[in-house]
């Protein structure tokens, strides 16, 4: 279901609620981006891209920009096998949460 949500961008950033509710912020606090999105939560952030080098992808899959999280996720799935997928799509849950601690709770784990 995550990844679903993740490549149909259905999760909510701060982009997307502030469409909704004008008093809510669009930046991203955790790096300073100026508009929070999708793409730049899970995969052009700093902390995320550091967090997905740990996690053992390399650079083939960080060199290019996506408009779309889904045609990352496209691009991801045909260069990886089934259980790295699996892996890169916990990762990347594991760091969805750690944003949420970090945006709603004003903290963020230890990496």
């Amino acid at each position: 279901v995550f990844a679903w949500r993740v490549g149909y961008d259905l999760l909510p950033t701060n982009a997307k609620i502030s469409s909704i509710r004008q008093d809510f912020r669009k930046d991203y606090p955790r790096c300073g981006v100026s508009v929070e999105t999708l793409v730049h939560v899970l995969k052009d952030c700093p902390i995320a891209w550091a967090i997905l080098t740990l996690g053992g992808l390399d650079g083939r899959l960080h060199e290019k920009d996506y408009l779309y999280y889904f045609d990352w996720l496209k691009n991801v799935m045909r260069i990886l096998d089934r259980k790295a997928v699996e892996d890169f799509i916990t990762t990347l849950w594991n760091s969805w949460n750690n944003r949420n601690n970090f945006v709603f709770r004003g903290k963020e784990d230890e990496a």
